[in-house]
C-alpha cells in the first residue's frame, strides 16, 4: 500500500481515521441516495401519481441489483483489506480480478432473466392496471443496463478496501450529476417520463463505470481486472459471495419486503403505493446515513482484526456506535422538521402527501437506532463470520419484517404495514446488540489464549538459553 494509505489504517489517532474513512463513505452514500431520489422527484413533478407508484414498484429490481453488487463488493472488501494488513498483496490482486469479472457475469445473467419474465415479474411485485405500462417501461431499460448499474455500485465500494475512498466518491458524484442533469431533460423537457428516468439511470452508470475503469488502469494498488489473476482460483468466488451475504440477503429481502407491502398496499390504491414510496424514500435519508457510517469504517475494523491490533479494533467500534446514535438522531430530528418540504418534492396531491407524512412519522420510532444494527453487521463481516451476520440481515427484512407486514396489516389495515418495519426493526437491533457481545467475547478469549501460548514459549526459550549457557 501507498504510504498515505497506510496511514489511514495505522494512525494513533481513531477519531481522525475513522472520519478519513467514513466522510468519504458518507458522502457516496448520500450522492448514491439523491441517485435513487432524482428519478422519483423528477418524475413526481410530471404531477401523476401513477407513475411515481410505477417507480416504487419497480424499486425491488434495482435492490436486487444492488443485492448482486453487494454480493460480491462486500466480501471483496473485507478480504482485500485484511489481505492488504497481512502484506499479503497478490491474494489481494486475485481478489479483485475475480470480483469484478463474476460482477460483470452476473449483471449479464441478471439483466437477461429480468427482460425475459418480465411480467409474472411486474404481477409479483404489485403493478396494478394503472401503472403497469410505466413499470415495465422502466423496468426493462434498468434490467438492459444491469451490467453497467452491478459494476458500478460494486466498484465504488471496493476501491475502498485498498484506501482509494477519495477515487470512489469521485465515480459516484460523476454518475449522479450527469443523472441529474439528464433527469429533467429527458424527463420534464422530452416528455418521456419514467422512460427518461431510466435511461439517465443508464447513462450515469456508465460515466461512473469508465471513470473507475480508468482508475485502475493508471492508479490501482491492486484492484484490477486481468483474467490472468481471476483464473489462479475461480471458486474462491464462493468464499467471496459468502463474506459479502449479509450485505446481499439484507439489500434483496428489502426489495422482497417492500414487494409484499406493495401488494398489500395495492388493495388501497396506487395513491397508497405512492405515499408509501414517498415517505419511504424520505426514510432512506437516516438509514442510508447509518449504513454508510458503518460501511465506510469498515476497512479499517477488517485492517486491525487481521493485523491482531484488538485495542485498535475496540476504540473503533466504540467511537463507530457513539457516531451512528448521535448522527441517527439529529438526523431524525431534522427529517421530522422538514418531513412536509421533503414529502413535497415527490408528491404533488395534497390528500396523497398528508398520508406520506404519517407514514414517516412512524418510521422515526425506529430508524434512528438502526446503527447498532449496522455496526453488528459489519463487524462480524470484518471479523469473518459471514453466517452469523447473514442470520442477522436475514432476520431483520426476512424472518421478522415479511410476516410482520401480513399480521399488522391484517389487524391494523393500511398504518400496520409501517408499523410492521417498526417492529422489525427493534428485533433486529435487539439481536444485533446479542450477536456483537458474544462474539467480542470470542476474540477476546482466543486473543487470551494465543497470548499467553507466546508468553510460555518465550519463557521455554528462555530457560533453554540459560540452562545451554
Amino acid at each position: 500500500m501507498k504510504e498515505d494509505q497506510v496511514k489511514v489504517f495505522e494512525s494513533n489517532n481513531l477519531w481522525g481515521s475513522i472520519f478519513k474513512m467514513v466522510i468519504p463513505a458518507l458522502i457516496a452514500i448520500l450522492v448514491m441516495l439523491i441517485y435513487n431520489m432524482a428519478d422519483m422527484i423528477f418524475v413526481g413533478q410530471t404531477g401523476e401519481t401513477a407513475q411515481v407508484a410505477a417507480v416504487s414498484v419497480v424499486g425491488p429490481i434495482f435492490s436486487l441489483i444492488m443485492a448482486f453488487a453487494m454480493l460480491i463488493s462486500a466480501g471483496a472488501t473485507v478480504i482485500i483489506s485484511s489481505d492488504l494488513g497481512k502484506k499479503d498483496n497478490e491474494h489481494a490482486r486475485m481478489v479483485a480480478s475475480l470480483s469484478i469479472w463474476s460482477g460483470i457475469i452476473c449483471g449479464i445473467i441478471a439483466g437477461a432473466l429480468i427482460i425475459i419474465f418480465n411480467k409474472p415479474i411486474l404481477v409479483f411485485l404489485g403493478a396494478t392496471t394503472d401503472i403497469i405500462t410505466y413499470a415495465r417501461n422502466y423496468m426493462l431499460i434498468l434490467a438492459a443496463g444491469a451490467p453497467l448499474l452491478l459494476i458500478s455500485n460494486m466498484l465504488s465500494q471496493v476501491l475502498r478496501a485498498e484506501g482509494a475512498v477519495k477515487e470512489g466518491l469521485v465515480g459516484n458524484l460523476m454518475g449522479t450529476v450527469v443523472n441529474i442533469i439528464l433527469d429533467p431533460i429527458f424527463i420534464l423537457g422530452f416528455g418521456m417520463g419514467v422512460v427518461g428516468a431510466a435511461i439517465a439511470t443508464v447513462i450515469g452508470n456508465l460515466v461512473a463505470t469508465v471513470y473507475y475503469l480508468l482508475y485502475m488502469k493508471n492508479k490501482a494498488i491492486v484492484i484490477n481486472m486481468k483474467l490472468s489473476y481471476a483464473k489462479v482460483n475461480p471458486v474462491f468466488i464462493f468464499s467471496i459471495m459468502a463474506l459479502g451475504l449479509p450485505n446481499a440477503v439484507s439489500t434483496l429481502l428489502s426489495g422482497f419486503a417492500n414487494s409484499f407491502a406493495n401488494q398489500l398496499l395495492s388493495k388501497y390504491g396506487s395513491d397508497a403505493i405512492a405515499a408509501n414510496a414517498a415517505a419511504g424514500r424520505v426514510n432512506m435519508i437516516i438509514v442510508m446515513v447509518l449504513m454508510g457510517i458503518c460501511m465506510g469504517a469498515q476497512p479499517l475494523m477488517s485492517y486491525n482484526y487481521g493485523a491482531g491490533k484488538l485495542d485498535r479494533l475496540s476504540g473503533v467500534m466504540k467511537r463507530l456506535l457513539i457516531l451512528s446514535t448521535s448522527t441517527g438522531l439529529i438526523t431524525a430530528a431534522a427529517v421530522i422538521f422538514f418531513k412536509s418540504a421533503v414529502i413535497g418534492m415527490f408528491l404533488k396531491d395534497l390528500a396523497v402527501a398528508a398520508i406520506a407524512e404519517d407514514i414517516l412519522t412512524i418510521l422515526m420510532i425506529s430508524s434512528p437506532f438502526l446503527g447498532f444494527f449496522y455496526l453488528a453487521t459489519n463487524f462480524l463481516q470484518a471479523t469473518g463470520n459471514a453466517l452469523k451476520a447473514t442470520i442477522i440481515s436475514a432476520l431483520q427484512k426476512g424472518l421478522l419484517l415479511i410476516p410482520l407486514l401480513f399480521i399488522l396489516e391484517y389487524l391494523f389495515g393500511f398504518m400496520g404495514i409501517r408499523c410492521a418495519y417498526v417492529a422489525a426493526d427493534f428485533g433486529a437491533i435487539i439481536i444485533s446488540c446479542i450477536f456483537i457481545v458474544i462474539e467480542w467475547m470470542k476474540i477476546s478469549d482466543k486473543s487470551k489464549k494465543d497470548n499467553e501460548k507466546r508468553e510460555m514459549k518465550t519463557g521455554t526459550n528462555y530457560d533453554r538459553c540459560v540452562e545451554r549457557a
